[in-house]
């Protein structure tokens, strides 16, 4: 089942916009009175019937609603610093959207290699991949964060707070991630943070404990950013699936 994408169809609108129509008419060959499937990016998917195939303004109506398609009984931010090859990145964007997350924010710390963020093509990129994994609801990618303003940040009451950090801290416990997860059974809401090449430092680990955040460890091998992102997305999505 191919799924289309319309961001406006839960306030009415009812005509797919170029891209989406291009694809329907031109590429897939659809019809008028053909049924598509279209999702709303909020988690909804509508079954819905052509009855004007314009590759430019493909109109629709709709003919049932289906709430909570293709949704996770959690709710995950993956906070991440991207690395100097934004490709990177992008992969893991794509692969975190198929596995289960919900919002995304590029981090910039002191030991961050890249400075500059611009989320465009990204944002399709998450787009695709949540029609090509069947999920209602489009994770949220929010504009480049430093750091320290993340950590301070407050969060829905019962939140887990996880930071990736690859030394020990003395006087501090750092547990595997498994283990953080297994000791909050009843918890749904998550966030982890994963810094950049050069990891966190210091003075932000130190502000990191001083706002509740619980180091964690994603176990012994090294790995780059991006895997370490969706190692910890998945340890999530495998602990409450």
């Amino acid at each position: 089942m191919e799924l289309f994408y319309s961001r406006e169809i839960a306030a009415g609108e009812r005509v797919l916009d170029r891209q989406e129509s291009g694809h329907c008419i031109k590429v897939l060959r659809h019809r008028e009175g053909d049924t598509i499937h279209i999702v709303d990016g909020c988690g909804c998917l509508y079954r819905c019937r052509i009855t004007k195939a314009d590759p430019n303004a493909t109109v629709f109506e709709v003919e049932e609603t289906i709430e909570g398609y293709g949704a996770h009984p959690y709710h995950l931010t993956m906070a991440v610093a991207p690395p100097k090859n934004i490709d990177r990145f992008e992969w893991f964007c794509e692969k975190a959207t198929e596995t289960g997350v919900d919002v995304i924010v590029p981090i910039v710390g002191d030991y961050s290699e890249r400075k500059v963020f611009k989320g465009d093509r990204c944002e399709r990129i998450i787009i695709s991949a949540a029609k090509q994994s069947h999920k209602g609801a489009i994770p949220s990618l929010a504009a480049l964060t430093p750091v320290r303003e993340f950590l301070m940040r407050d969060f829905a009451p019962g939140t887990q707070k996880y930071i990736c950090y690859c030394s020990d801290v003395e006087g501090a416990q750092k547990i595997h991630i498994r283990e953080a997860l297994a000791a909050a059974p009843d918890s749904r809401d998550f966030v982890v943070m994963i810094g950049p090449e050069g990891d966190f430092s210091r003075d932000e680990i130190s502000l990191a404990l001083a706002h509740g955040w619980q180091l964690i460890s994603l176990g012994d091998s090294r790995l780059r950013i991006e895997t370490a992102a969706l190692t910890a997305t998945s340890a999530v999505y495998l602990s409450r699936v």
